[in-house]
């Protein structure tokens, strides 16, 4: 298989690396470097720079294309469908021109991302080639299975093209994060439909060439932000319709703060692929469609506002839970300590009253006399101490 195929190649590397080199030895057939598995270092085919539309720019050699597109029909989800309609939808995502369109992706896409600026002309091209496959593919369709087709083809096409990337170059996997797979089928999206998808999973992706899932195996690296460095690398190139801007600004993900009730005014007419077409083909009548005007709610946007506002409330929440604990456990103690101070009050005035009862007892054994001048002792006292007050 191809994954035993680059681990036998990369340890002859290692292998060759590692051993001295002697004047006499006769130099053997030199095996490709480890730059031909980093995507930064992909040498672009024939077909890239020149070809016709019939001409797509051909994969590599190693990518086990069938296999993968097997993978990518088991991982989507139909919606309770047939079986039949599976078969159908398969047979569809295999045609000519589907391919087509996954290969001048996969090219467009590194150019894009990993090679930002040096290949414009590349790009246009590839741009080209692939709005004219992807209006043969519309035109080939059944329209009655256009929207069953359509409705998962731009995640298709997505995993076709981090799947082959993943596999064609090992050494740039940490490149291929969740968030890039979430752009490719932001951007793909965007050039099919118009518009771009919220709330993007791409939880079901997996790639089983028999040895178990290879994205799950990977490697968990430190991860560059591979987008937001393409667009800082492409400078100020105009690319109209190609896109001088990431997904994430294609889908406006950064306005929407301070903005609660933000609907940007959508313009919904054609696709970029099939307004790419209509332009490039300069048709002297086509059958034009009126556009229309929408305004359109950024749900994810607000989901995402309304998790930080929830997330401060709970705060908020905890805070004031913590804040009545304290003062019903200030509470509690002062409680225990009014009526500790009771118990040792009542303790002091039983004591008290024992110790005068039994100093009445010793008078009145004593002498009456002294017991009456004892209490007219205190009653004149009481008196003196009323006339003060």
């Amino acid at each position: 298989g191809f994954i035993t195929e680059v681990a036998q190649s990369t340890a002859e590397e290692e292998l060759l690396e590692h051993t001295p080199s002697t004047s006499s030895r006769p130099r053997a057939v030199s095996l490709p470097t480890v730059n031909v598995y980093n995507v930064e270092f992909a040498e672009l085919p024939n077909e890239c720079y020149g070809g016709g539309l019939a001409s797509p720019a051909p994969l590599p050699a190693s990518i086990p294309m069938d296999k993968i597109m097997s993978n990518i029909a088991q991982n989507l989800d139909f919606k309770g469908w047939s079986e039949q309609a599976r078969n159908l939808w398969f047979k569809d995502f295999k045609s000519q021109c589907s391919r087509a369109v996954i290969q001048d992706t996969f090219w467009f896409c590194i150019c894009w991302y990993f090679k930002p600026g040096k290949h414009l002309e590349v790009e246009t091209r590839l741009f080209d080639r692939i709005s004219a496959n992807f209006v043969g593919l519309f035109s080939s369709l059944n329209p009655s299975r256009k929207d069953f087709f359509f409705r998962c083809y731009a995640d298709a096409v997505a995993q076709a093209v981090l799947y082959a990337m993943f596999l064609a170059y090992p050494k740039s996997r940490i490149d291929f994060t969740e968030k890039f797979r979430k752009d490719l089928v932001i951007r793909i999206s965007f050039w099919t439909s118009g518009i771009c998808p919220e709330f993007v999973d791409t939880s079901h992706w997996k790639l089983n060439l028999g040895g178990g899932d290879v994205l799950q195996a990977a490697p968990s690296q430190t991860q560059r932000n591979v987008e937001t460095n393409a667009v800082t690398l492409r400078g100020n190139a105009s690319q109209p319709l190609l896109g001088q801007l990431s997904a994430d600004s294609l889908a406006e993900k950064s306005a929407w703060m301070g903005q609660w009730n933000r609907r940007p005014r959508r313009k919904l007419q054609y696709s970029p692929l099939v307004e790419n077409f209509l332009r490039a083909r300069k048709y002297s009548s086509v059958n034009l469609v009126r556009a229309t005007s929408m305004h359109m709610t950024t749900a994810e946007q607000r989901a995402k506002k309304m998790d930080v506002k929830h997330a401060m409330l709970a705060e908020r929440a905890k805070q004031a839970r913590d804040r009545c604990e304290a003062l019903a456990k200030e509470y509690d103690d002062l409680d225990k300590e009014v009526k500790k101070q009771e118990r040792q009050r009542t303790i002091q005035a039983q004591a008290a009253k024992k110790r005068l009862e039994i100093r009445r007892k010793e008078v009145l054994r004593s002498d009456p006399h002294e017991y009456a001048n004892y209490l007219v002792s205190l009653h004149l006292l009481q008196q003196g101490l009323g006339q003060k007050g």
